[in-house]
């Protein structure tokens, strides 16, 4: 049976995705940009796993995006995903 996942990584995911599709970056790319694993890129996008704090500057900087304006994408997607969900 699969563990289930934590809303704040899935959400976290969801975030990261949106905005480097916005961007118009694949995932190799936006490795490329952030010096970040493509493949953990990939566990964040799918709430696998959590970014470190230095990950986050990383791909925030890469994506042109400051950190406040990512969480504050965060924190609106978190509360769709509420009220989308029962957690």
């Amino acid at each position: 049976m699969e563990k289930e996942k934590r809303p704040e990584l899935v959400v976290f995911g969801l975030t990261l995705q949106k905005i480097r599709k916005n961007r118009g970056y694949t995932q190799d790319e936006l490795c490329l940009f952030s010096n970040v694993d493509r493949s953990f890129i990939s566990e964040l996008e799918n709430g696998i796993k959590a970014a470190t704090f230095p990950i986050i500057v990383s791909l925030t900087k890469a994506l042109n995006i400051s950190i406040s304006d990512f969480m504050k994408q965060y924190e609106e997607n978190f509360s769709e995903y509420i009220k989308n969900h029962s957690i």
